[in-house]
């Protein structure tokens, strides 16, 4: 256009003084259009730079945009992040037998030996037999948050991290079940147990997959191993979040593992496990155990159909050279906060189990997606070691040092020979259904049972309930549950979800010690069962913590995840 321009002008300048002739404009007056046209130009040519170098600019922007989207667009392929957030209510009674002796209640910690010293008179045991009542806690709150890191560094790799702050309102660590459930911090309890207002390391292990171009992988860290299904329907989730199933194991631990995935007659995978419990170090030291404890086994899901809501898994492990107390702190209300190390390796554990979960639809009464499940497990407990722990008698005039003799599941005893060394079989069942209301919207109703027998031992310090996972209970537990989505909004990611979830838990305790593999489990109507010595009435059945007859739990959290 600038180039037309100037020919224009040129023209006018060459054209003959007859111009007005031809017209009608002086000479004067041309020299003034010229002028405004040359003015004209020079405005029009500075406004085409400044077009032209804001389109380079633009063009560069462009160019520096689409890098930053490709860059992102890459790196969101590969790195995922998600977590849940809770606050959750429980209040909680549980009921003593009218007869008892539990070991920490009849201890005291003696300044002169800074031993623990036990209270063995006939007028202490009175005193204990008379203790019958309840036990409560009529509220506790807890904060749950867990965050969730996925990254693939290449095709074939993938790393995925959990970290997780578990915490009670206005106490740093888990001392809230004094002398009835076992409160510590160790190994087994970081980020999956009340503990302070830290980020623990929950879940941290790397996969590589396709090794060779076939379905295998292995797998090395510390290993989701909690939480497993089918507890993941009464926590709110649809899809399970850990390997093994829960009847045997909830606990988490360092490992590695090794799997192949099949596609025919069905879809599932194999995988062989191993884990580590315990590092003993160098045996140079008497007061930490001798062995390692470690872990192996399989979990194999035969049949993991999702588009059939079909689920069966079936697992076996063994723990190896099982330690008497877990490295870590413990809180105990006459001694208080102390810290205990592995001292003797007393034996092996087995642990057996199949789940089955299976998603349906109930049409002649108009329920769709009912998910229900049944588990059942089997534990095999075999000492093959007396361990001793030293302490302080008091005889009425004086204190005798003596050793209280121990095994897994054999007692306490003050005689070697009167520890039980028998190898003991328990066997749990666990049975429950999730069924969404259709005349409330969001709306889930669940209802579970489950039972374990006098020497049920499953590995299981991991729960999502505050003072016991119910699984490892000798006896019986039922648990009804309402799960209601909130009206929060349309979503804004893919994880996002929002739900009060209310409950009520109901115990009975047919046998002592749930969950501990020291002290031989009882009937509750035979500890008040007794022995003479040197004349006195002694406890024969005596407990590591008071041993509980029923106890009831209501709950109520509500839960964000994102």
């Amino acid at each position: 256009m600038v180039r037309y321009l100037g020919l224009l002008l040129a023209f006018l300048l060459v054209l003959p003084g007859g111009l007005r002739a031809y017209t009608g404009v002086s000479q004067d007056e041309l020299l003034q259009r010229i002028q405004q046209l040359e003015q004209e130009l020079q405005t029009l040519k500075k406004q085409l730079e400044e077009m032209k170098q804001a389109q380079e600019e633009t063009s560069d922007t462009v160019d520096e945009m689409s890098d930053v989207v490709d860059k992102f667009k890459d790196n969101m392929g590969k790195f995922q992040i998600w977590g849940d957030i809770r606050t959750r209510l429980d209040s909680t009674r549980a009921y003593v037998p009218e007869s008892y002796w539990s070991y920490f209640n009849g201890f005291h910690y003696s300044n002169n030996y800074k031993k623990m010293v036990p209270i063995y008179d006939a007028t202490d045991l009175a005193h204990f037999r008379s203790i019958k009542g309840h036990r409560e806690n009529d509220t506790v709150w807890t904060n749950r948050m867990r965050i969730n890191f996925k990254v693939n560094p290449t095709e074939n790799t993938n790393v995925k991290v959990r970290l997780a702050y578990y915490k009670i309102w206005g106490m740093s660590d888990d001392y809230a079940s004094p002398e009835i459930f076992p409160s510590m911090n160790n190994n087994f309890t970081f980020g999956v147990r009340p503990s302070d207002s830290r980020l623990y390391v929950d879940r941290a292990y790397f996969n590589w997959v396709n090794i060779g171009g076939y379905p295998i992988w292995m797998s090395f860290g510390r290993r989701p191993t909690t939480h497993g299904a089918p507890q993941h329907l009464r926590e709110g989730l649809d899809k399970r979040e850990a390997s093994p199933s829960g009847i045997n194991i909830d606990i988490p631990f360092d490992g590695a593992t090794i799997g192949f995935q099949y596609r025919w007659p069905w879809p599932g995978r194999i995988r062989f496990c191993y884990g580590r419990g315990f590092e003993s170090g160098f045996k140079l030291y008497r007061d930490r155990a001798k062995d390692d404890v470690d872990f192996y086994g399989f979990v194999w899901d035969v049949l993991d159909d999702p588009d059939r809501n079909m689920l069966l898994i079936v697992q076996a492990f063994k723990a190896e050279g099982v330690m008497d107390f877990p490295e870590g702190t413990w809180f105990m209300s006459k001694i208080g906060p102390m810290h205990v190390t592995t001292t003797h390796n007393l034996g092996d554990i087995y642990e057996l189990g199949a789940t089955w979960l299976h998603k349906v639809d109930i049409p002649y009464l108009g329920l769709e997606g009912v998910d229900y499940f049944i588990s059942a497990g089997l534990s095999i407990t075999d000492p093959d070691k007396v361990a001793a722990m030293d302490y302080d008698m008091y005889n009425g005039t004086d204190y005798v040092a003596k050793k209280m003799y121990y095994t897994l599941l054999g007692g306490f005893a003050q005689a070697k020979s009167q520890v039980n060394t028998d190898t003991h079989t328990g066997w749990a069942v666990y049975v429950g259904a999730r069924i969404p209301v259709p005349w409330v919207s969001g709306a889930k109703l669940g209802l579970e049972y489950n039972y374990g027998s006098k020497w049920w031992m499953p590995f299981m310090v991991a729960t999502d309930d505050l003072y016991i996972n119910k699984l490892v209970t000798r006896g019986h537990v039922a648990e009804v549950y309402w799960i209601q989505d909130l009206p929060a909004g349309d979503a804004l990611s893919k994880y996002a979800r929002v739900f009060l979830r209310l409950g009520f838990q109901y115990f009975w305790f047919n046998y002592s010690g749930s969950g501990l593999w020291l002290g031989e489990p009882h009937e509750i109507n035979e500890l008040n069962d007794t022995v003479l010595m040197g004349g006195q009435p002694m406890p024969a059945n005596a407990q590591m913590f008071e041993p509980l007859d029923h106890m009831y739990n209501f709950y109520a959290s509500f839960e964000v995840y994102f």
